[in-house]
């Protein structure tokens, strides 16, 4: 059998991240993607480091969030606080620790096919953020492409306190 559809929010920005983090309640678990959610596709390394240490502070001192995992499946990049070589969306709960599923959890990230396939098989809300699709190079382009002919079998609407 195949779970149904999870759901699915188009954010423009962090602040909007907090924001729907806030209305799940407590204890929330936030994953990041990396490249194109947090930083530009193709920082250099310096920015890179300092946009995403600025993303893990924010969302650890926000009262809503019990947990911030970042991922990525390139390399570490130097990074100290990100799962590299994440195995998205293949990775489980088990290896990320989110053994008892009570938590809310809230995937964001760019690409259907990576962080919203982790959301929907983790059971959890995926958060579609992009930084820069302008600056994505032609497999990334491709993903994205095949992740709109997919998303509607994963995903549906969430209903957000604005919605009623």
């Amino acid at each position: 059998m195949i779970p149904g559809r999870v759901p699915m929010l188009v954010v423009d920005s962090l602040d909007e991240v907090a924001e729907v983090a806030a209305s799940f309640g407590d204890d929330v678990v936030l994953i990041f993607d990396v490249d194109n959610t947090l930083a530009p596709q193709g920082a250099d390394p310096d920015e890179l480091g300092v946009l995403v240490e600025a993303a893990i502070e924010r969302f650890e001192h926000d009262p809503a969030v019990g947990r911030v995992i970042v991922m990525t499946n390139g390399h570490q990049r130097g990074l100290t606080d990100v799962i590299s070589s994440g195995n998205k969306p293949f990775t489980t709960r088990r290896r990320l620790g989110l053994h008892d599923g009570s938590a809310p959890v809230l995937v964001v990230g760019d690409q259907v096919l990576t962080d919203g396939l982790l959301a929907w098989r983790l059971r959890g809300t995926f958060l579609h953020l992009v930084v820069d699709e302008g600056s994505e190079d032609a497999q990334q382009a491709r993903m994205r492409s095949l992740g709109r002919v997919v998303k509607p079998f994963l995903f549906r609407p969430a209903v957000t306190e604005a919605d009623g």
